[in-house]
């Protein structure tokens, strides 16, 4: 076998550039495999475990006002393993002269194992000797250059309360720490989460005895369903604002969301570079046993039998698939996967400590690789290799020729030049060569528009979201609901432009058999600051009876415009059943974010029958420089709890927003290496077979520009097609893509703009350029005399 060996070697050496650009294929695909399923090991794996080893809840139900008695009723419910009453309240604070909103949430005067525990990172758990101590969450600690021992002072009832900061800590139930599931991105800076003493807290809220929040954990085979029903009836009388499941938990469900994007990502782009790396070994390989096909004759003459002839011409495909898994793995699981965890690391506040190197997760790679090589080795083995030695010695008689398709529309094909006229021919000579090699700049196409659809669609979501919907400059929320009177005094301030009341509430909806709770907005009739639209992204007027639906929830319930609902209020003393009010669904509305239901706030006295009220107002300022201004004067008025500033949010969600750019980078680099990849190697087959063509037309008169035009615009007309057909491809990979990272508290929709479609044309078009251009001289360089001769 020493001289399969040496031949191997040998062909090699004549083909560098082309094993390296199948080799690049084949790493990226590995590194993809390797690379993204190793951060999904890592991350869904940290937080399946924090999730069980700190007790994160099944269920959370808000209320009102409830005994803390109610606890004890509610772990006798049948499938409930554990509860806890809490108080929780947001506030404001200032840190470093920032107005902040924190989240307030009491715990266990000493510690013991609780739902929704927490993890300490510094400090100490409560002691005995202070009442006013606190813990704060980690990344707002950090964010905020807190340390231990300050003191913070939340401003409680409109009072300073100050709290001694004497620990930090990371909580299941805050791994993306966000207010509401309005905002978008995590802003450690602007919000967090406080821990006090239960008992400091009840005090200082004026809820000495009681809750207004309490925590599930369910046995093993408890049905959340039941209990959640089960808690409704028991919780009733106290008022029940909203019940939410753990799949349903901001968090949770954010997290959750995106481990699966992540587990799809994982399936869908590894697989097709190794379908890409397939199809060029094949073409490749197909080539060049064919230009072998005399001596692998020869060498069965010799009494070599077929197996040994497969084993030898295996060994390329399969020297590909090992040095491709290695490399590919070592940058895929050290590189790309810590990586990848590092940008989730900036969103999700999850322990994740030393993540382990996933080495097993280098087999499935290695043996996927491997199987996608050696099998297209195979395939173009074993054509030649079922020929007996008389035949195989003897040259492959050449294709037939025939009029090309393109020959019978008379006028176009008179119409063109005679270069093109061969072109052509030898592309419809070799069909499926040509679209073999579609196959690779099709998959090119379809990753340039999934990076650059993921790339629009949070920039349209940005636009539509803070630009069109969003139109105001703040937001400020009430400790209580107030008449909309009593926002004149806010309309007065300097530099307001206008105050538009609103009021924000939890429903539970029904039709039929089937029940949600759902959030719900009350704007002012002809409401400036806040835009409404329809599916279609038109403005949808506010109805001045009825309520608008989001489309997801509308298909959650199988509603269409001018159904009927009915909603019931959690407002103790209304949320009987007989005091469920019947409504008329009057149209969809478009959100990206969130899902609630939007009516007129005179519309909502009917529901609610409590007049014209508001608990938070949306303000437009003068101008932003006037934000701080006005900030300062919201400062003094005793029922404002927080204050939330647009263009913060902006701000915050921009950065993040630019971390995921490196991910959009990685697709473009591997959609790159693919298109060069794929276009380099046919074009290295093309010279090679057509030498003798090339040399014949030299002589013939043929310049150096024509002889290359031959090839360069070939290649330049396969990549048009694959550009063509790799948009529905593109598209269709782009919508699967973004609906995977869909959820009921943020869904983007799928933007490829007719740009967008363009720029990816053009890099496809400029990466086959480049390819030329690396290729250029071997064309130049072919050997005139000794490829006339070859035929002989």
């Amino acid at each position: 076998m020493w001289i399969f060996l040496v031949k191997f070697f040998r062909d090699l050496g004549e083909s560098k550039g082309q094993f390296v650009s199948v080799l690049a294929v084949v790493i990226i695909g590995v590194m993809f495999y390797t690379g993204l399923y190793s951060a999904l090991e890592d991350f869904s794996g940290a937080g399946d475990k924090y999730f069980k080893e700190y007790r994160l809840g099944d269920l959370w139900c808000s209320v009102y006002r409830a005994p803390e008695g109610v606890v004890e009723r509610i772990e006798s419910i049948s499938g409930v393993k554990m509860a806890a009453g809490r108080v929780v309240q947001d506030v404001r604070i200032y840190v470093e002269d920032r107005n902040v909103m924190v989240r307030l949430i009491s715990m266990p005067d000493q510690k013991s194992d609780t739902v929704n525990d927490i993890m300490l990172t510094y400090g100490s758990y409560f002691s005995s000797e202070k009442a006013n101590q606190c813990i704060i969450s980690d990344k707002f600690f950090k964010a905020n250059h807190l340390s231990i021992g300050q003191t913070i002072e939340p401003i409680i009832n409109g009072e300073r309360v100050k709290l001694t900061v004497i620990g930090a800590a990371k909580s299941p139930e805050y791994t993306y720490e966000i207010r509401e599931a309005t905002e978008l991105i995590p802003d450690p800076q602007k919000f967090g989460v406080v821990y006090v003493k239960k008992s400091f807290l009840q005090s200082a809220l004026d809820y000495k005895g009681y809750i207004n929040d309490i925590s599930v954990l369910l046995d093993q085979d408890g049905d959340v369903k039941k209990v959640k029903e089960e808690m409704k009836r028991v919780l009733d009388q106290y008022g029940v604002i909203s019940t939410v499941e753990r799949k349903d938990q901001t968090s949770f469900n954010m997290f959750n969301t995106d481990a699966k994007a992540l587990e799809s990502l994982s399936a869908i782009f590894p697989m097709l570079f190794f379908i890409a790396s397939a199809v060029i070994i094949y073409i490749t390989m197909t080539r060049m046993i064919e230009n072998q096909r005399t001596l692998m004759g020869v060498l069965k003459a010799f009494g070599y039998n077929n197996w040994q002839i497969m084993l030898h011409y295996q060994t390329y495909p399969f020297l590909v698939g090992i040095l491709g898994s290695i490399t590919g793995s070592v940058i895929g699981v050290f590189f790309i996967g810590k990586g990848m965890l590092g940008i989730f690391n900036m969103l999700y506040d999850i322990p994740t400590g030393d993540t382990a190197v996933h080495l097993r997760l280098v087999l499935p790679a290695s043996l996927m690789a491997l199987f996608f090589c050696m099998l297209a080795g195979y395939n173009a083995c074993k054509k030649e290799l079922r020929l007996v030695p008389a035949e195989s010695m003897r040259p492959k008689p050449p294709a037939s020729g025939k009029r090309a398709l393109l020959e019978s529309f008379r006028l176009f094909w008179e119409c063109i030049n005679f270069s093109w006229k061969i072109i052509f021919r030898n592309l419809f000579r070799y069909k499926k060569r040509s679209v073999m090699t579609s196959i690779g700049i099709i998959f090119s196409m379809a990753l340039l528009l999934v990076a650059l659809s993921v790339r629009s669609s949070m920039g349209y979501l940005m636009s539509v979201q803070y630009e069109d919907i969003q139109k105001f400059d703040m937001k400020i929320s009430f400790s209580k609901i107030m008449s909309t009177d009593e926002l004149n005094y806010m309309k007065s301030i300097d530099h307001v432009v206008s105050v538009e009341p609103i009021l924000e509430t939890g429903m539970e909806i029904s039709s039929g058999w089937q029940k949600k709770d759902i959030g719900i907005m009350a704007l002012e009739n002809g409401s400036k600051l806040y835009g409404v639209y329809d599916r279609k992204g038109n403005p949808a007027i506010l109805p001045p009876e009825g309520i608008l639906l989001p489309e997801r929830l509308m298909a959650a319930l199988r509603l269409d415009s001018g159904d009927q609902v009915y909603l019931r209020s959690y407002y103790p003393g209304k949320n009987e059943e007989k005091n469920k009010k019947a409504v008329i669904v009057k149209g969809v509305t478009s959100q990206f974010i969130g899902q609630s239901g939007i009516c007129s706030i005179d519309f909502l006295d009917y529901l609610l029958g409590e007049g014209v009220v508001t608990n938070a107002a949306h303000i437009k300022l003068e101008g932003l420089q006037f934000e701080k201004e006005v900030t300062d004067q919201l400062k003094g008025v005793v029922a404002v709890s927080t204050i939330q500033s647009k263009a913060e949010v902006v701000v915050n969600t921009e950065k993040t927003l630019k971390s995921m750019n490196s991910i959009i980078l990685f697709m473009l680099l591997g959609a790159s290496i693919l298109a060069i990849a794929v276009i380099y190697n046919i074009t290295n087959i093309n010279i090679f077979e057509r030498r003798r063509e090339l040399a014949t037309l030299s002589v013939l008169g043929f310049t150096e520009g024509e002889l290359k035009s031959l090839v360069f615009n070939e290649n330049y007309f396969v990549s048009a097609f694959g550009v063509l057909a790799g948009m529905p491809l593109g598209r269709f990979l782009a919508e699967l893509v973004i609906q995977t990272q869909a959820n009921d508290n943020m869904q983007l929709p799928t933007i490829l703009k007719p740009s967008s479609y363009l720029t990816a044309a053009i890099m496809v078009m400029l990466f086959t350029a480049m390819t030329n251009f690396l290729i250029r001289n071997k064309i130049t360089s072919i050997n005139m005399v000794e490829s006339l001769k070859s035929a002989e």
